[in-house]
Formats: structure tokens, sequence, C-alpha cells
């Protein structure tokens, strides 16, 4: 049969009725508290333990006894600022060391070896040593002219190597004395020979200077030469190189600038010095004062 729609409700409606509003009475209850006392209870952060007997609304809001410690936020670490980065201090102005154990600041030289070592142009023994009255070979001016000039080649010997009876390519110095030889400075001698271990002397080093560098003069030997009072033992050859190196200040005399001693053998620290001079009059180099320069006036 149909119910009419006035019908009453059934015994199973009626006992289910009481249970299911007084549930909803309850949770209106717990919201209505919380919003009308937020502040009563501090909120920590937990894991919620749920107990396997727990059900329903037991489930949501009831905790274990055995539950863990809350978790502690620590508070944030702000980045502090780093001290102040301080200057380095200002080094002390110390005079240059030549650094070889031979030399010091008393030697006659000493400003314009002082001046090339701190360029890195002149080198050493592998004792520590500069030996600066000690003769040099030939091999060796020639690899100090190779390694401090770059010039032009000369146009007639452009490319052109030349072949000595006493020096093979696998000699020490070949390829400087064959560039040396290019650029004009030195050259061999009749006899097809290099002799690269004959050491030079004093008007050798002025002469190949001279020429390497192509300087002219047209004041005579009679006028320019005046300065040396030993004018008379330089060589026929070897006097047109002279006055142009005296009038480009290339030649240097120690102990006496008057007295250019044109034979004598030149000593490493000479030849260094004059290879200075050299490289000042092309612009390489800033002058020295230095009070052995031949035409120049003495430094007060």
């Amino acid at each position: 049969m149909k119910r009419s729609s006035g019908a009453k409700p059934s015994a199973r409606w009626r006992r289910l009725a009481p249970a299911g509003l007084a549930a909803i009475a309850a949770a209106l209850a717990l919201v209505t508290a919380i919003v009308k006392h937020p502040s009563r209870t501090k909120s920590t952060l937990a894991p919620v333990a749920f107990s396997g007997q727990a059900r329903g609304f037991r489930a949501l809001f009831n905790r274990s006894s055995r539950q863990s410690p809350p978790l502690t936020v620590p508070l944030p670490v702000l980045p502090q600022p780093l001290p102040p980065q301080q200057a380095w201090p200002d080094l002390p102005l110390v005079q240059g060391q030549p650094g070889f154990s031979d030399l010091n600041s008393g030697h006659w030289a000493w400003p314009i070896l002082n001046d090339l070592n701190q360029r890195k142009v002149i080198a050493g023994f592998p004792d520590g040593t500069f030996r600066p009255a000690d003769p040099m070979t030939r091999a060796e001016f020639a690899t100090q002219l190779a390694q401090l000039f770059n010039l032009p080649l000369e146009r007639s010997r452009l490319g052109e190597e030349t072949f000595y009876t006493d020096m093979t390519p696998n000699h020490w110095a070949y390829g400087n004395v064959q560039q040396a030889v290019q650029m004009g400075f030195l050259s061999g001698y009749p006899d097809g020979t290099f002799l690269p271990d004959q050491t030079v002397s004093r008007i050798h080093v002025i002469v190949a200077l001279a020429n390497g560098l192509l300087l002219k003069s047209s004041r005579s030997a009679t006028t320019a030469l005046k300065p040396y009072s030993d004018q008379n033992q330089v060589p026929p050859w070897a006097l047109a190189p002279l006055v142009a190196a005296t009038e480009a200040g290339l030649v240097v005399n120690y102990p006496d600038r008057n007295q250019l001693a044109p034979n004598r053998l030149a000593s490493r620290a000479e030849v260094a010095v004059m290879l200075h001079r050299a490289l000042v009059y092309t612009g390489t180099l800033q002058d020295v004062p230095f009070p052995y320069v031949v035409g120049l006036p003495e430094s007060n």
C-alpha cells in the first residue's frame, strides 16, 4: 500500500533522529568555542597519533598519550655583515738588487746592470754570479745581440745562411750567430771561420754596434776622436764606426773617460753597459744617468 503524504514517520526514523541531532549539536558547539576563544590554546606542530580503536570524531580530535614531543621551529638566522676588508699595506720602497752574489751597489756599472736585471735583460751563471770582470766570447756576444735586438735584416743577407768551417748546426750558439750576422752586427773571417770561442775586444764591440745600428757620421776622425788620449791605438778600419758610435753616446770608458783602451778585452760588465747604451739609442730603454759615457757631461 502506498503511504499518504501526510503520514507520520516510521519508528526507524524516530529512533535515528535524536542521535543525529545530538552529533550536529556537538559539532556546532565545538566550532562556536573555537571561534570565541582562539587565543586560549597555543598551537604547536606535533604529529597526530591515531589510536587503533578511535572512531569518528575521536579519531580526529583525540591524541594519544604516547605522542612525540612537539617540533621546535628555530628562529631565523639573519646574515651578519662581514667586517670591511683591510687594504694591503704599502710596501716599502727598496732599491732593486741585481741578484748576483758578486755584484753590489759599489760596482762601477751597478746602475746599468741593476736596470738591465730589473728588466730581465741579462742573466748570470748557474752558481748565482755574473762575473762582471770576465771577458766575453764572440759566441756569447752574438747570443746577447740576437736576444736584445730584433732589427730588419740587411737586404743583401735577407734569409741567407752563412756557413762557417768551425761551427756546425749543433753548436749551442749557431742560431744566435746566424741572426747576429744577418742583422749586420757581426761577420766571419776571410778564411771562412767565425771563431766562436775567441774573446772580443772593446773596439770590436763598438764596431759591431755601429754596424748593426747603421750609424753614420760626417765628422772627421781627427775632430771627433779628440776626447780619447789614446786615439792613435785605434785600427784604421774602426775609425769611422768609432766616430759614429761616439756621437750616438754608445762608448763607455771606465775608469777614465778619456782613455778608450780599444784593444783591451771587453769585460762582461763593459759589454752589458754598451748594449744598454745601444738600447737607449734605439728608444727601447730609457736613459740612466751614468758618468762614464763619452761625450756626455758628468752628472752633478
